[in-house]
């Protein structure tokens, strides 16, 4: 099997998820890291259930956003994936969230003002997949144009790993880097113009496909 490396990661990455979105939330332990994920988030930023408007970029199954539902006023996911969307968009029904309080749309943004509506968001979140990314900095630049002015930008990611720890069947499936260093998130947020840039580490539980170390970056639309 060729390696999806050598390939554009979207195209890629849509067609291994829209095959596999109906098994996503059936990984090992991934309520558990969806927990910590979501743990880590509203340790990060106020929420406020009355007015906090979210965006979840490459929102996948939504397993992390139904966490942060009772959290906020209103949570837009996206993703290139229709196979995650509908997953998504199923979870909600499932657990019964007000549709106008959550819903995902398939969408590829490219920062244009008529994409979503024109919406701006409080929080623009990311996690877990800008590993699957191809350029973090020129994405990171798009998020940043869909954030309120003081609105925060939040990516939740693996630090950069050893490639030979990483297991091959996900190394030749899916189109992903091995981790991002800090150094790159730093100059993604740097070059889309955000401030007050900090980043903490957590630990996950560890899966067969995932290290237990992550990361969550926050910078700040000025």
């Amino acid at each position: 099997m060729s390696n999806p490396h050598h390939h554009d990661f979207a195209s890629a990455n849509q067609a291994f998820f829209d095959k596999h979105a109906h098994q996503a939330d059936h990984r090992p332990k991934a309520a558990e890291m969806a927990e910590s994920v979501c743990k880590a988030i509203l340790e990060a930023y106020p929420f406020d259930k009355e007015s906090t408007m979210v965006l979840d970029y490459a929102c996948g199954t939504g397993i992390v956003a139904r966490g942060l539902a009772a959290h906020c006023k209103s949570l837009l996911g996206v993703d290139i994936s229709q196979g995650m969307v509908d997953e998504f968009n199923k979870g909600i029904r499932e657990h019964a969230i007000p549709a106008g309080q959550m819903r995902a749309v398939r969408a590829e943004l490219k920062g244009e003002e008529s994409e979503l509506e024109g919406a701006k968001f409080d929080v623009v979140l990311c996690s877990l997949a800008y590993h699957h990314i191809e350029d973090v900095v020129a994405v990171t630049r798009t998020l940043a144009l869909f954030l309120k002015p003081g609105g925060s930008l939040i990516v939740v990611d693996f630090p950069t790993m050893d490639v030979a720890v990483v297991p091959q069947e996900v190394v030749h499936s899916i189109a992903h880097k091995s981790g991002i260093s800090e150094s790159t998130i730093k100059e993604a947020y740097d070059g889309a113009g955000l401030g007050d840039f900090h980043q903490v580490f957590f630990k996950g539980p560890k899966t067969p496909m995932h290290p237990e170390d992550i990361f969550l970056a926050k910078g700040v639309k000025l």
